[in-house]
């Protein structure tokens, strides 16, 4: 059944929040998730449907987080109290 837009618009601000707010979560604690190294060298993006983005600036930090991704899922999952699945590696700008 089709809702008025007016009855949406909350929800899907609240849900949106709701993501803003993991991802802040995640800034905050993310050099003692990961250690300061990769700390310098990542960033946590967005969170969408469970699936983590994280961006690096070099090659060999993907490495590095490819390798450690078993851990860092059950750090995100028992200390950042995060709902995520997966996670997929991107270089990217991180400034």
């Amino acid at each position: 059944m089709a809702r008025p837009l007016g009855e949406l618009i909350p929800h899907i601000l609240q849900q949106a929040a709701t993501k803003h707010e993991a991802v802040q979560r995640l800034q905050r604690k993310w050099p003692r998730l990961v250690g300061r190294r990769l700390a310098a060298h990542t960033r946590p993006g967005g969170i969408r449907r469970g699936r983590l983005t994280i961006y690096t600036d070099e090659p060999g930090t993907n490495f590095l987080l490819t390798l450690d991704k078993p851990r860092l899922l059950d750090k995100l999952k028992t200390e950042a109290r995060c709902e995520i699945e997966e996670i997929v590696i991107r270089p990217g700008d991180l400034g």
